[in-house]
């Protein structure tokens, strides 16, 4: 009862003993020299109890969002609350085609044969630059997919946007990779097919191997020599890898751990394997949003195959599946596509991106293998790459997220709703 506790450091431990043994057994111990063996003791209880205390303080703390330190801590608190964190964002942008040639025998309107001829796009000295280049990609594409007849068509950012494919002959994915220093540092960069279907914007077309590459071709009506007039390829920093697992077993809520580190926010794709290790369907992923998880979400409810996207530490990831209820149980043969993208906020300049060079192989019409050869340059900055969510953006986001219900009717949820939605 003589004790005061309310401090855990050494010297106040220390302090509070020495007083104690003085105050309660004078006649029993009063050796307080320092070289005395039952000082050391005290000094050694007073060491253990501090560190004790430490760990104990810590521990507390970190089942506290507000003073949680530890990354894991930070994210399962902030799952509690049902936010999850972004991992970091790749910067994606358009490569413009700027020059193009063919190995196969074409022919324009005036019967020049285009064969390994360089045809350059707004070539002021070639006035049949325009009928060349698409003579070369109409031979190069699809069968039905002339110019003028895409597979996709519609107005993206207000501007005319048709997609085409190739008749790349790849069997694995339809994916060129390059290197190009951005801030002098070496990144890895991914030409991906391309697709606008249901959405108002370009994206990246769901992984699946034997199919063409697409590309898309652009007009704002401002003429050949504008930035948004052309041929275009779509492109993302990372690099895209693929991860096969088997469930033997049906399990409710399975969770299957991917400990592949700075796995972006975006490109995550799960097809179920058939028999023979192909493809057979794909599992859709629930959105990142407040109140969507693999039980309840706003997919469709005819959509029964679906998983969640779980953050962990170091932008690894958690794939959790349904009840059996709400949504099927995995059970068979899996494979996960993931693009593992730098963990970081940088710009990209269109003097970075300037003279990519990449070769198709294609078989044309009759069956012949060809190669179609791109130089391709980025026209505008790109500044959408950001690094993982902090610590700091989660605990001051999750609670004010949580709060607002993801809708928007106060002043505050108009603040706060769109910084869930993005970083920028």
């Amino acid at each position: 009862q003589q004790a005061d506790f309310k401090s855990y450091d050494f010297e106040t431990l220390r302090r509070t003993m020495v007083a104690y043994l003085k105050e309660n057994y004078p006649d029993d111990f009063n050796d307080f020299v320092e070289s005395s063996e039952y000082v050391a003791l005290i000094d050694l209880i007073a060491y253990i109890s501090q560190a004790l205390s430490f760990r104990v303080d810590l521990n507390a703390r970190e089942n506290f969002l507000e003073t949680a330190e530890r990354r894991n801590s930070v994210l399962r608190l902030a799952r509690l609350i049902n936010y999850n964190a972004s991992r970091n964002k790749p910067a994606t942008g358009m490569l413009k085609i700027d020059s193009i040639s063919t190995t196969q025998s074409v022919q324009d309107s005036t019967g020049t044969n285009l064969a390994n001829s360089t045809i350059i796009w707004n070539d002021g000295a070639n006035s049949n630059y325009r009928e060349q280049f698409t003579a070369i990609l109409n031979a190069a594409n699809q069968t039905g997919q002339l110019f003028g007849n895409p597979r996709e068509s519609g107005t993206i950012g207000g501007v005319t946007t048709e997609v085409y494919t190739l008749s790349s002959n790849q069997l694995d994915l339809p994916i060129f990779k390059f290197q190009k220093s951005v801030g002098g540092v070496s990144r890895s960069f991914e030409i991906v097919p391309s697709t606008i279907t249901d959405s108002d914007s370009i994206y990246e077309s769901s992984p699946v191997p034997g199919t063409g590459l697409t590309y898309t071709y652009r007009s704002d009506g401002s003429g050949d020599s504008s930035n948004n007039t052309g041929f275009f390829f779509l492109f993302k920093q990372g690099t895209l890898q693929q991860s096969d697992f088997t469930v033997d077993t049906s399990v409710t809520n399975y969770v299957k751990s991917l400990d592949a580190s700075n796995i972006n926010n975006t490109d995550v794709w799960l097809y179920k394997l058939d028999q023979s290790g192909q493809l057979s369907e794909s599992w859709a992923k629930v959105p990142t949003l407040s109140g969507n998880n693999a039980i309840y979400n706003s997919l469709s409810k005819a959509e029964r195959n679906t998983y969640n996207v779980v953050t962990k530490n170091n932008d690894s990831i958690d794939l959790v599946f349904g009840d059996g209820n709400f949504s099927n149980i995995p059970l068979g043969s899996f494979r996960l596509y993931h693009r593992i993208s730098d963990n970081a906020k940088y710009a990209i300049q269109p003097s970075d991106m300037q003279n990519i060079q990449v070769a198709v192989p294609y078989t044309d019409a009759n069956g012949a293998q060809q190669t179609l050869t791109m130089s391709m340059g980025l026209q505008a900055s790109v500044y959408n790459s950001a690094a993982t969510e902090s610590n700091d953006s989660i605990k001051e986001k999750a609670s004010q997220v949580y709060y607002s219900q993801n809708r928007m009717i106060t002043a505050e949820d108009y603040q706060v709703v769109p910084l869930s939605a993005s970083q920028e």
